[in-house]
């Protein structure tokens, strides 16, 4: 009886943990500005699994300008959910 416990407050700790992870993400994407949350959003944040140039000629911007918002969006992301990588740059 006691590993039927022990999974059941195991599945319920990761329940719980992913729930909070969640909403980290959640509040992250909230703070970001109007194109970036909505190119997040709408590329990686919806059961289905849109091509970029779907996204982009559906917010009515170029490729370019797609890939620019997302870069920065990413980055700030990063920053928020703290899981940001730091390049170390080569010895000159």
């Amino acid at each position: 009886m006691k590993s039927a416990e022990d999974a059941t407050i195991k599945k319920a700790d990761f329940e719980r943990k992913r729930d909070e992870y969640m909403e980290r993400i959640r509040r992250a994407v909230n703070r970001l500005n109007k194109m970036e949350r909505e190119l997040i959003i709408k590329r990686y944040m919806t059961l289905e699994e849109p091509y970029d140039y779907e996204v982009y000629n559906e917010m009515g911007i170029s490729e370019s300008k797609f890939y620019r918002i997302r870069e920065k969006a990413f980055y700030k992301l990063a920053f928020a959910l703290r899981i940001e990588v730091y390049k170390e740059e080569a010895p000159v």
